[in-house]
């Protein structure tokens, strides 16, 4: 944040009347964002210079309140053009398009969220049609006296794709990160889909400007790296906040006999996978355990381990909770995950209580050739008690079947999943360091 203030403010002064605008995802998905739950970005943006903030899904990691607080937080205004209460209204009564002066021209803005059913699911906030909230509010910014329209995405290129090829008064869409390494802009129809490097790592800069009765788009990058010395300020409340998190994250929680990574828990079983899904059937009591393998965002080093690998491999602040699923339901949901896998949004179940044989070639929904329960055969009519997110529990990513389980009353309030991973590898320490969780839970029948 220090070094994108630096470059912002070089930028303001070579173009004083640029505009730094901002595609959400302040809240959650990484540790710093799951400990302080974006109360410190939203403060930094505002001292860097935001003008105009749309959300991405991750801020809503902690519930819509939270997302309303952080918006109240803001020295910036926020819009969202897709995002709606229960009665159909805007989020948070906000405006749902914005239009102002940049420079020489008078520029619409729209803001869009995609992908919301990877974030917690509380029945208070629905997302709408990407495309038919562009066009709607794109219209109404003609008609207002936008000479043209930027729309602000958290989305992949085919959605973005798609808002540019149906709605031509679009002329450019500004979007999230596709790559940690560089910034990539992709042209349809001669209109920009521009998206800087992933975690602050560039300031995408889109000029407008009219030509022959039209306008034209120029985009270039900035990289926020370190050949950038960062704003003093905003760097001394960075050693303060980092001060901060080091303090709380210090505390010892067992050793690892060998490392385990979250690389390919999209699509395979992983020992990381494996060994957070056994502390969730643990903590809940239960006789299996799903874990999104999305939801794995850092790998464990061997060696001793602290109160910060366990919240970095689960920054998001989710519950470990118990539902009741009969095996039909438990099936339909391994299923449902089988065929997404592979998908931008697709994540495989890693299992814990659970023995899977997968066929991918198989057509969906009948991809799970095999599935066994404490070492019996899954039962269609029998119930089991099944621990999970409580992301998950709530239906995030699509899993209805999950959502519809039976949540039996708990005596205690549930342990967060971070929680959970930390006591579990303090339990299995006591022994020494702890070795990767034994292989063979989920078995492909074809080679991958």
């Amino acid at each position: 944040m220090a070094r994108l203030k630096t470059v912002v403010d070089g930028r303001k002064t070579e173009d004083q009347g640029a505009l730094l605008v901002f595609g959400g995802d302040l809240a959650g998905g990484t540790l710093f964002g799951g400990v302080f739950r974006g109360e410190p970005m939203a403060d930094a943006l505002g001292r860097a210079g935001v003008g105009l903030a749309s959300f991405g899904q991750h801020d809503f990691d902690f519930g819509a309140a939270h997302a309303k607080a952080l918006v109240a937080r803001s020295a910036f205004p926020w819009l969202t053009s897709n995002l709606v209460d229960r009665e159909g209204g805007p989020f948070a009564g906000l405006p749902t398009r914005r239009l102002l002066r940049v420079g020489g021209l008078r520029v619409g803005f729209v803001g869009l969220t995609d992908d919301f059913g990877t974030t917690t699911q509380e029945g208070s906030v629905v997302q709408t049609s990407l495309v038919e909230a562009a066009a709607r509010e794109t219209a109404a910014l003609r008609r207002e006296g936008a000479e043209a329209v930027v729309v602000l995405t958290q989305a992949g290129f085919e959605a973005n794709r798609r808002i540019l090829l149906e709605v031509p008064g679009v002329d450019a869409v500004l979007t999230e990160e596709e790559s940690e390494a560089v910034s990539v802009v992709r042209w349809v129809g001669g209109r920009p889909v521009a998206a800087p490097c992933g975690n602050l790592g560039s300031v995408v800069e889109l000029v407008l400007e009219r030509k022959g009765g039209r306008v034209a788009a120029r985009v270039s990058a900035h990289p926020v790296d370190g050949t950038v010395t960062p704003d003093a300020d905003l760097a001394l409340e960075e050693r303060t906040w980092t001060a901060k998190l080091e303090e709380m994250l210090a505390a010892p929680v067992g050793s690892l006999a060998e490392p385990l990574d979250n690389l390919g828990s999209l699509e395979r079983e992983t020992g990381l996978g494996d060994l957070v899904a056994d502390a969730f059937r643990e903590a809940a009591g239960a006789d299996a355990a799903l874990v999104l393998g999305s939801s794995l965002r850092a790998p464990l080093p061997s060696g001793p381990l602290t109160r910060r690998h366990a919240t970095a491999v689960l920054p998001f602040g989710n519950r470990v909770v118990t539902v009741g699923l009969k095996g039909a339901a438990l099936r339909s949901a391994l299923e449902r995950a089988l065929a997404s896998a592979g998908r931008r949004t697709g994540s495989l179940l890693q299992v814990s209580g659970l023995a899977l044989v997968i066929d991918l070639s198989a057509p969906e929904g009948s991809r799970l050739v095999e599935a066994r329960a404490g070492g019996a055969p899954l039962r269609d009519d029998a119930l089991y008690r099944v621990a999970v997110s409580s992301h998950l529990a709530s239906g995030g990513d699509g899993h209805v079947e999950i959502a519809a389980g039976i949540r039996p009353a708990q005596g205690r309030a549930s342990p967060l999943d971070a929680d959970a991973l930390a006591e579990h590898l303090g339990r299995l320490s006591a022994a020494g360091p702890v070795p990767a969780p034994p292989a063979g839970r989920i078995t492909f029948r074809t080679a991958r």
